[in-house]
């Protein structure tokens, strides 16, 4: 039964190119593979992922293939379509080891100028440890003012917007592609249908210098609770910023107060956090700081980290910058290890003459080597795109150790 949701989708697939494959035809190959020489198995890391879509006017189909080590990992089907002023998107999800169908999700959008409709739907399929699910989120959102003043409705069905992640059982821990995270989560109720809850967002700029954000939130029993958050920005004309929250349920009330500064001064930025005692300021903390600075395609970036305990560097994806480790963790975001308290970078884009280049180096120092300036490894990449179609990549990375990873990458899209 299982396998049959996997063969419909390549039918559908297949019929989709028979019947708009003269239209358009695009894709992309792409994959990566990590050789660690002073590892027991040199060839330690391996992904590739399959794109291939086709368009017909305002339909968009496509097949996303993904491939580790353990061999066919994910195997995802996507619709787009775009008319006029109705929008949908949907993606499928199947494990292609035995075909079973993970999830499916859709949204409809009707954008009628300050007013937009939508709907949600997502479905789960049964595994061993839990049974088939699938909800409904009817969405009503808008704009006045140009924007000055924005809210959004929603109404869950067996199903909410908080997302939901799906995981691989491989021996790959460290590749992006063993997760698959969506929007919609059919999993907050059992069937059949029913209301699971309602949610009100209203986010308002007063005067240039206020912002108010409210969120109500109702769940299958009534009132569940209200939170406001007023922030005010650039007070006394200084770079400094007051955010007041109000909590309220039906049995408690609580507030708290959060002062920071803006400390983002263009090519510098200074990540800084009030130190207080109640509801008095005793210090500033300066926990990180970071510089930037491009001229002639040529890039510089340098970040420290000044309070290894608390605070982590993001890597690139994930905003590059000094934060604390709970937010990280609580994020998904990926960072580097506790310990590198500097990372300068420096990336390096060749003007295109018929291809393209570009080299970077990344050095990293940590506070655990003892080495002559804490330096713990640096990596050297290099890019070199043929046109627009082809691109291949390779990075090499020397640690204290020696020569610990060379990977190799190339993309090819047409």
């Amino acid at each position: 039964m299982k396998a049959r949701y996997l063969i419909f989708g390549i039918i559908v697939c297949c019929f989709a190119v028979t019947a708009i494959g003269s239209d358009g035809f695009t894709g992309s190959w792409e994959a990566e593979i990590g050789i660690s020489p002073q590892q027991p198995d040199p060839f330690h890391s391996f992904q590739s992922t399959l794109d291939v879509g086709l368009s017909l006017s305002f339909v968009t189909v496509s097949s996303v293939s993904d491939f580790l080590f353990d061999g066919w990992l994910w195997q995802g089907f996507n619709l787009e379509s775009d008319l006029s002023i109705v929008h949908f998107d949907g993606q499928m999800l199947f494990e292609p080891q035995s075909g079973a169908f993970l999830y499916a999700q859709g949204h409809l959008s009707l954008d009628l100028g300050m007013i937009t409709l939508g709907l949600y739907g997502a479905a789960t399929g049964a595994v061993q440890s839990a049974s088939a699910n699938y909800g409904w989120v009817f969405s009503l959102g808008g704009e006045i003012m140009a924007g000055m003043i924005t809210f959004e409705s929603n109404t869950f069905i067996s199903a909410d917007l908080s997302g939901i992640t799906f995981n691989a059982n491989t021996t790959q821990t460290d590749s992006t592609l063993v997760t698959k995270t969506f929007l919609t989560d059919p999993t907050i109720d059992l069937p059949p249908l029913s209301f699971s809850g309602q949610e009100f967002k209203f986010h308002a700029l007063a005067f240039g210098c206020a912002e108010v954000d409210s969120i109500t939130t109702f769940n299958k029993t009534g009132f569940e609770s209200q939170e406001i958050e007023l922030t005010f920005l650039n007070m006394f004309g200084l770079p400094f910023r007051m955010t007041l929250d109000f909590t309220y349920t039906l049995q408690t009330k609580s507030y708290a107060f959060t002062p920071s500064l803006e400390t983002d001064f263009g090519c510098l930025s200074v990540y800084t956090n009030l130190l207080r005692t109640g509801n008095t300021i005793t210090g500033v903390e300066i926990y990180g700081i970071a510089f930037r600075f491009t001229i002639a395609g040529a890039t510089l970036t340098s970040i420290s980290n000044l309070n290894t305990i608390d605070y982590v560097i993001t890597t690139p994806d994930f905003g590059f910058l000094v934060e604390p480790i709970a937010d990280a963790v609580a994020g998904g975001h990926v960072y580097y290890p506790q310990e590198y308290w500097e990372v300068v970078s420096l990336d390096v884009d060749i003007p295109p003459y018929g291809c393209g280049f570009s080299f970077s180096v990344d050095t990293f120092f940590s506070s655990q080597t003892g080495l002559l300036f804490d330096w713990a490894q640096s990596t050297m990449g290099v890019t070199l795109a043929l046109g627009s179609s082809v691109e291949a990549s390779s990075t090499i990375t020397v640690g204290v150790a020696g020569f610990t990873e060379w990977t190799l990458a190339f993309r090819v899209s047409w």
